[in-house]
Formats: structure tokens, C-alpha cells, sequence
């Protein structure tokens, strides 16, 4: 029975990784262009000759291989990133099922690192932070925190404040650092230099975590920030994807903090 259960979550986890990879695509394509698509309409179909996927080949992973990663109908290629996405979230969602069990702290650790990972792509490939991801992140962050944190947010034993209000602290926190740093640069440089969807990210990063873990995870986010945009040499001058490197820079703390690891001086 254990056999059969593992079996249904990693064909539960390859659907939901199918499934972000149509969100990913979709969402950028709404934003970025005039089309009448959305989430769920049309059916899946090849973005070159723009024909339906038949139903065997939407199956994760499966589909790719049995097309040797090309379009049956017009030999486009099909980008490796899909049965990525997939195998992404098998890794993750085993990872949570085998440390965490099944249980509703499980269930909402991953759609946490769904739309983490939505948001991780969208920045990187357009530079682009869905609103509405970036508000449920704060939304779960409050919730959760007002009904039981999923992380207990370290307060450093300095205030004696409850978990909730250092989860409004860390959002407000978050998103009014990156707010005065953007002043700051607009005031020397006349433009922008921190989008909107950033401040939000880290408002909500900092609803989840709180506060005073908001500092190395920018530091490190800031360096994966420069490390992506080397990988894929992009112009350092530019714009970079600064949301995917915050990102980077939560999960290596969570990471940390699980496995008890000391970060920049502290015992998480």
C-alpha cells in the first residue's frame, strides 16, 4: 500500500508540475501579449502550428519522451523546461512528504513552493511578478501566522510580540526597504530601479519569515541575483531578475533552518 501511495503523489506532483508549466507560459503570454487565452481556454496546443496535443502526450514526462522533445505534428521543439518543471516538483513534493509527512502543514509548504516557483520563472524570463501570487503569499503568510505559523518566526527574544504581529512587521518591513532603496536610486539616477512586484515579493517573504531574517536573506538574494544574470549573461548594467534571486535567497534560509545550519552568525 506504501508502493501504491508513493505512486499516486508522484504522478499527484508531475500533474501540478504540468500544470505550472501551462501557468508559466500562459501568464507571461496574457501579460505580454493581445490574446483572448487564459489559464484554462484554449486546450493545450503547440505554440508553433499551433494544433492540439493529443491526451497521450500530455502526460508529464511521458509526452516529451515519446516525442523525443518535438512536436509530432510540425518537428518544433519542445523546450527541456517542461518535463523539468515536472521532475522539479516531484523532488520538491517527495522532499516534503518524506521530512513532514501528509498533513495540512505539508499541503500548504507546497503550494508555497508552487507559487514561489511560478513566480521564480515569470521573473526570470520576463521580469514579471504576478500581483495576485505575490499578494496570496502575504494572504498565507497572515493567516497561517494568526492561526498557527507553519514557521515559527524568530523574534530574537527582543519584543515580547506575537507571531502575527511580527508576520505584519516582516511584510512591512519587507516591502518599505526595497521601497526607500528604490527612492534612493530614482532620486540619483531619474528612473526606477526596483520594480513594484519586488517590494511585494519581499513584503511577503517577510510575512512568512518575519523581520530580522529579512537582512541575509537579501544579501543573498542579491548575490543570486548577479549569479543568474551571469548564467544566462544578461546585461549586469540592466535589469535584473532580482524577485528570482530573493527567492533563492528564502530557500536557502528555509534550508538552513531545517537543517539547523548556522547562518551569518545565527542558530536557525
Amino acid at each position: 500500500m506504501e508502493l501504491v501511495s508513493l505512486i499516486l503523489l508522484i504522478a499527484l506532483f508531475l500533474c501540478i508540475g504540468s500544470f505550472s508549466s501551462v501557468v508559466i507560459y500562459r501568464l507571461i503570454l496574457i501579460e505580454f501579449s493581445n490574446t483572448n487565452i487564459n489559464l484554462f481556454k484554449p486546450r493545450s496546443h503547440c505554440p508553433k502550428c499551433k494544433k492540439n496535443i493529443s491526451l497521450i502526450h500530455l502526460i508529464p514526462v511521458v509526452g516529451y519522451l515519446l516525442q523525443q522533445g518535438k512536436c509530432i505534428n510540425c518537428m518544433g521543439k519542445i523546450s527541456y523546461k517542461y518535463p523539468l518543471h515536472e521532475l522539479i516538483h516531484v523532488a520538491a513534493g517527495l522532499f516534503i512528504y518524506f521530512y513532514f509527512g501528509i498533513n495540512f502543514t505539508s499541503f500548504l509548504i507546497y503550494i508555497l513552493f508552487s507559487i514561489f516557483y511560478i513566480l521564480f520563472e515569470c521573473e526570470l524570463q520576463k521580469l514579471f511578478l504576478p500581483f495576485y501570487l505575490n499578494c496570496l503569499i502575504a494572504i498565507i503568510g497572515f493567516s497561517t501566522a494568526f492561526n498557527g505559523n507553519i514557521f515559527h518566526i524568530e523574534s530574537l527574544n527582543v519584543f515580547n510580540i506575537t507571531q502575527f504581529e511580527l508576520s505584519i512587521y516582516g511584510f512591512v518591513v519587507g516591502y518599505f526597504i526595497l521601497w526607500l532603496i528604490n527612492i534612493i536610486y530614482k532620486f540619483f539616477k531619474k528612473r526606477d530601479g526596483i520594480g513594484g512586484g519586488d517590494f511585494l515579493l519581499l513584503g511577503g517573504i517577510g510575512s512568512l519569515v518575519g523581520p530580522f531574517i529579512l537582512p541575509p536573506i537579501i544579501f543573498i538574494g542579491s548575490i543570486s541575483t548577479l549569479i543568474l544574470g551571469l548564467i544566462y549573461k544578461l546585461n549586469l548594467n540592466n535589469e535584473l531578475p532580482l524577485g528570482s534571486g530573493l527567492i533563492i535567497g528564502l530557500i536557502i534560509y528555509l534550508l538552513a533552518r531545517f537543517f539547523e545550519l548556522s547562518l551569518f552568525g545565527l542558530v536557525l
